[in-house]
């Protein structure tokens, strides 16, 4: 894949949280029970649910796979070094556990315990998360030897740290079950604007490479 397509690839983090959060808003509306506050976003697409396919086929799966396409643009069009690679492996990664939690939904309830398919769920769910996380700080401390890149450093290891807290938070309030979709909507929104701001980075670096290739050509 040449270095013009692979820059489109980047906008996936742009599109892929902006359709997702549409898809949410739009299932969520036609659940009376449902509490954005209290419920996780997976109960939307939980086995045996009304309209779980559309959450699961229109949400979790194109959202995934876009910033699956995020992690691919980052991993090819960044310079090599270890830290890069590690970085953009671990949100491909992120991309393609959405893609697994949306193929193998949770029972309804998203409970600790369930069916296998369940916990398939919440167990790639759970890399998913640390992966992103993770990733995003090992990013954010490569960022500082590139000039093109270091004014992202900062603010990619202060996503780490703050979308780790509403992780630890998520999981404390798992036994209460009150604010648990509270939790995870912050964790994810941090994360949200982390994937457009980079994919954002990523498209507009590419696209001047590509036209100062074009330039030294003619």
């Amino acid at each position: 894949m040449n270095q013009t397509n692979l820059r489109y690839l980047a906008i996936g983090g742009i599109i892929g949280p902006i359709l997702f959060t549409i898809v949410l808003i739009i299932n969520a509306s036609f659940r009376a029970d449902y509490n954005h506050v209290s419920n996780f976003i997976s109960e939307l697409g939980a086995t045996g649910t009304p309209n779980a396919v559309l959450m699961n086929v229109a949400g979790f799966l194109p959202f995934g796979l876009l910033i699956a396409a995020l992690g691919l643009s980052l991993l090819f069009l960044l310079p090599k070094g270890r830290g890069l690679r590690i970085g953009s492996v671990l949100v491909l990664v992120f991309g393609l556990g959405v893609v697994l939690a949306g193929l193998f939904s949770c029972d309804a309830g998203c409970p600790q315990e369930g069916s296998s398919t369940n916990m398939i769920h919440n167990r790639v769910s759970a890399i998913a998360f640390l992966s992103a996380i993770i990733g995003s700080g090992v990013l954010g401390f490569s960022f500082i030897s590139l000039s093109d890149w270091r004014s992202l450093w900062l603010y990619s290891v202060i996503t780490c740290v703050v979308s780790a807290g509403f992780l630890v938070a998520m999981i404390n309030s798992i036994a209460a079950y009150t604010h648990t979709g509270m939790w995870q909507r912050l964790l994810l929104l941090t994360l949200f604007i982390w994937f457009g701001i980079v994919g954002l980075r990523m498209y507009s670096l590419a696209k001047q490479t590509n036209e100062n290739n074009k330039k030294n050509r003619a």
